[in-house]
């Protein structure tokens, strides 16, 4: 009786028997000879001599099925067992087999093969186990990660919300004091009111009367009663003192405060989330010491032509924009050029958004273009009847565009206007700010002053050129302005190479730059994510400093 390959409890067998000739369902199995049995043999088996008392029991139960592999018989050629290997074929075979089609093939003996096989098999589900338990170990710490992650963020939510109801309910009291400091003047007004009027009103009563009387007895009078109204007049007129001055109290005034967000921000606190890579840079906020200011790095960018625009990309990477020079350039802190991007027009002011970068064009035109991540140059969006000038992409994802006028206009990431701002003077060098702030210089190439407003349009703080040194600039000259992430506004100077700092409530302007850095005719400006500052000169010159 040929052998069979019994797959598992679950499956039914099928097998040609040489004794029978025939195909029949192995429904037995015979646990002391380890064989497996159709109806017709398990009758025989049972019948014979040797065998008759063997333990028969259908197949589902046999308890060593799991430990043997038996070899199946040859498809191709019935009566034969597959009792080789090929191992190129990677397929079990008989000596026919072998003989006509894998003569050639390098082959093993069914049993070593069921060996190595088995080996394998328990080698895999070893690993699979591991696998399994690393991916089980992952998960489990990703989750707790996550669940610290939230019960932190939870703590923050809770004391942000604590100190929010403080500062609320400390400003509702100094609402509350103004508001009752002026009802009481109101209170003391009517007081006064009352005094003042108490006594005109009876003056008034008594002159009605006295009129009264007069017109009454003033016709035809007799001399008696003519003499006695007379002298009444003549006694009681002089009583009445109009010019008599009131008291009363001074119209009040109140001067508006002005809202300071990085003071109210520094009360509440800020986030400071690192990034999804532990290598996202981050910096704190230094004061500004041109006596601590650090030069990282200096180099000439080919082909040495004046910088319009510096726009940083990362803590590595900025795009560079120069005078009469059609390449867009992109530059490491070394001083290598990775990129070139070649346009068919010089770009000026440059911005980045999350999608690519957004350019004006040094000869003044309506039109602000896109270089998207995958190098193609697109219209963004088109200003007429105004030319845009200077851009700058805020916090939020809004682009401001200054147009040498009066306007400053606000797009949207698709380059659709969403509003525009009036100003008193042209605007030229522009910079957003957190909140909808910007900041403005005027007076075109020659900064006079620079005006910091908020999202309607209003002046709210204005650097007319004060220096904390005590002297004062007419004005300044220079491409570009930029600011940090803590609304700090950087202003190079051509004309005293030097860079200027305004804070959004400073008064007077510091200085980064000290004769030892040796910047030479500053014209653009730019702050990476770590809080380096980039200066392009008119000489093509590029300084990367440390705060």
């Amino acid at each position: 009786m040929p052998k069979v390959m019994v797959l598992d409890q679950q499956h039914t067998v099928y097998v040609i028997y040489v004794s029978c000739d025939s195909v029949q369902d192995v429904n037995w199995y015979c646990n002391d000879c380890q064989e497996a049995l159709c109806d017709k043999c398990k009758e025989t088996h049972q019948r014979a001599r040797r065998t008759r008392n063997d333990e028969v029991v259908p197949i589902k139960q046999a308890n060593k099925q799991a430990e043997v592999v038996l070899p199946e018989v040859c498809k191709n050629h019935p009566g034969k067992t597959c009792d080789l290997f090929c191992t190129e074929c990677n397929v079990a075979i008989c000596s026919m087999c072998f003989t006509q089609k894998h003569k050639q093939h390098a082959f093993k003996h069914f049993e070593d093969e069921i060996n190595t096989q088995k080996h394998y098999m328990r080698e895999q589900f070893e690993t699979l186990k591991f696998k399994l338990d690393q991916f089980n170990e992952k998960l489990s710490n990703r989750r707790q990660k996550s669940k610290t992650f939230k019960e932190s963020v939870d703590i923050i939510c809770k004391d942000v919300k604590e100190r929010g109801t403080k500062l609320k309910a400390e400003i509702d009291s100094i609402v509350d004091n103004v508001l009752a400091e002026l009802s009481s003047l109101v209170a003391e007004e009517d007081k006064l009111l009352k005094q003042d009027c108490e006594h005109d009103d009876k003056s008034v009563k008594q002159i009605k009367q006295l009129i009264e009387e007069v017109e009454q007895q003033s016709e035809n009078p007799s001399s008696g009663t003519l003499f006695e109204l007379t002298g009444r007049l003549r006694t009681t007129i002089p009583l009445y003192d109009v010019t008599g001055t009131s008291i009363h109290l001074y119209l009040p005034s109140c001067e508006t405060g002005q809202i300071d967000t990085e003071q109210l921000t520094k009360m509440i606190g800020f986030v400071k989330a690192e990034g999804r890579n532990d290598s996202t840079p981050t910096y704190e906020k230094k004061d500004i010491d041109n006596q601590h200011v650090r030069k990282l790095t200096s180099f000439q960018t080919p082909p040495n032509k004046p910088i319009f625009s510096i726009c940083p990309i990362d803590d590595t990477y900025a795009w560079i924009s120069m005078f009469k020079c059609r390449d867009l350039l992109r530059v490491n802190k070394k001083g290598n050029v990775t990129e070139t991007v070649k346009l068919d027009f010089t770009p000026w002011s440059l911005a980045l958004t999350n999608s690519g970068l957004l350019m004006t064009r040094s000869a003044q035109s309506p039109l602000i273009y896109k270089l998207s991540e995958d190098r193609r140059v697109t219209t963004f969006a088109d200003t007429s009847p105004l030319k845009s000038c200077c851009i700058s992409v805020s916090n939020t994802d809004e682009v401001f565009v200054s147009t040498d006028t009066t306007t400053i206009l606000v797009l949207n990431m698709s380059g659709d206007k969403v509003r525009q701002l009036s100003y008193g003077q042209s605007g030229s060098r522009i910079v957003s700010l957190t909140g909808g702030y910007v900041a403005v210089t005027t007076g075109g190439g020659y900064c006079k002053e620079l005006n910091i407003d908020d999202k309607s349009g209003q002046i709210i703080h204005t650097w007319s050129g004060e220096l904390d040194n005590g002297q004062k600039l007419s004005h300044t000259i220079q491409n570009s302005t930029a600011c940090d992430k803590y609304d700090r506004v950087f202003v190079p100077d051509l004309v005293t190479h030097q860079v200027y700092v305004i804070s959004r409530n400073e008064r007077k302007a510091k200085c980064i730059l000290d004769e030892k850095h040796g910047v030479r005719h500053p014209l653009a400006v730019g702050v990476d994510r770590c809080g380096h500052v980039w200066i392009g000169c008119g000489n093509g010159t590029v300084y990367v400093m440390q705060l």
